[in-house]
């Protein structure tokens, strides 16, 4: 895989691990004034990872199959049109994306409350798709090595 592709799935991975950090705090050792805040940057944490995610999708196609998509939801579901993900993954995408920019739009307590009870969801699909990536490297490094054996 090219270096660029590299770079993001770099970024995502770290990305997805400190969402992963977040979510494992047990929040009721702490006041309510330190929940709200670690309730607002594992939303911000969120935010960060699906962000880098999709535009880890959109590269990842480019690279991968060349194509060419320009919004989240067009990598997403090309994304599932090329077998990469099953229905349910891409449902879940697509709802991660829709929390996304519904976090980004309006701020309601109650809606980032109903947010932050699928983020675990959210997390699955994002080290799928990690997994995803890392078992088309192989493929690649595969062909690759075949291609050498040839000449």
């Amino acid at each position: 895989m090219e270096g660029k592709l590299n770079r993001k799935i770099t970024q995502l991975k770290s990305a997805v691990q400190n969402l992963e950090g977040s979510l494992s705090i047990e929040l009721g050792l702490f006041p309510e004034i330190v929940q709200d805040c670690v309730e607002s940057g594992q939303i911000q944490k969120f935010e960060i990872s699906s962000e880098l995610l999709w535009k880890t999708l959109k590269i990842f196609l480019y690279e991968i199959s060349g194509i060419d998509e320009k919004s989240p939801k067009s990598v997403i579901k090309s994304f599932f049109n090329s077998g990469y993900c099953s229905y349910e993954e891409y449902e879940m995408l697509m709802t991660m994306i829709n929390d996304r920019n519904s976090l980004s739009h309006v701020y309601n307590s109650e809606m980032m409350q109903s947010i932050r009870t699928r983020l675990s969801d959210f997390l699955k699909v994002m080290k799928k798709c990690l997994e995803t990536f890392e078992n088309a490297a192989d493929d690649s490094n595969d062909t690759d090595k075949t291609d050498e054996m040839r000449i």
